[in-house]
């Protein structure tokens, strides 16, 4: 059993990308992965206020404009709103959006609770997928959380997704979140949002993916010649070793 772990645990290892290191995990939950997540590169480093406060304010069409919440949010939130802005379009759809990073696990409960709190009754909830690149590109869909929710004669399209980091000791977490008021109906507030996304947003925030990456067997193959065939083929019989000692021991 021992051995078969190992195994596992050293092919995992030498198949997966050289530069996993520097993926960020996208995921429609802050506190594992879930099979809606999506590794990608970012364009900013969404732990760092100055870095994000760099983020362009006009977006082709789209042209931005930064706002404050009440103190009292921030004090509820206890977590760092790094960029709050509204980006608006001539024909009228506006999204607002926020760019959340904390440490601290309340700061991303469900925005289900957050909106019930604030009176707001939830219409609907459902997961969204963006279709963000087009094959070959191994990095095909994004998925978020939605909110459709009202209030009286108020209504409004949530659409959110946290970041992490797989690998390191950075613990952070960064939640971005978009907002559209519906004006006809919660399909056309969506597809604002949808949009937004896919034509603007998500090539703005994150590197475009190549669709072929060097595995990290042929990283150290490359590097250190046939040192690293060796160690390669040493870290697989290792494991193999094991599983043969065992079966034999059981029979």
């Amino acid at each position: 059993m021992i051995g078969i772990l190992l195994l596992s645990y050293v092919a995992i290892f030498l198949l997966s990308p050289n530069d996993m290191t520097d993926y960020t995990v996208a995921d429609t939950e802050y506190w594992r992965e879930t099979n809606n997540r999506l590794m990608l590169k970012t364009s900013y480093d969404y732990n760092s206020k100055e870095d994000v406060q760099t983020f362009p304010k006009n977006l082709r069409e789209w042209k931005g404009y930064d706002f404050q919440y009440p103190k009292e949010v921030y004090k509820l939130l206890n977590a760092d709103i790094f960029l709050s802005r509204t980006y608006t379009k001539d024909d009228g759809r506006l999204v607002w959006m926020d760019i959340i990073n904390s440490k601290v696990g309340e700061s991303f409960h469900k925005q289900r609770i957050c909106v019930e709190g604030a009176g707001w009754k939830v219409d609907n909830e459902s997961i969204a997928q963006f279709k963000i690149a087009e094959a070959p590109n191994p990095f095909t869909i994004l998925h978020a959380n939605r909110l459709d929710y009202s209030k009286k004669d108020e209504r409004q399209v949530m659409v959110y997704w946290f970041m992490f980091k797989k690998f390191g000791s950075n613990d952070t977490v960064a939640m971005i979140r978009l907002t559209s008021p519906v004006i006809s109906d919660e399909t056309n507030a969506y597809n604002t949002i949808r949009d937004f996304i896919q034509d603007e947003l998500f090539k703005a925030m994150y590197k475009q993916a190549a669709p072929a990456t060097t595995t990290v067997a042929e990283n150290i193959m490359n590097t250190y010649g046939n040192l690293g065939i060796v160690a390669v083929g040493m870290g697989i019989l290792l494991p193999l070793g094991l599983i043969f000692v065992g079966v034999r021991r059981k029979n």
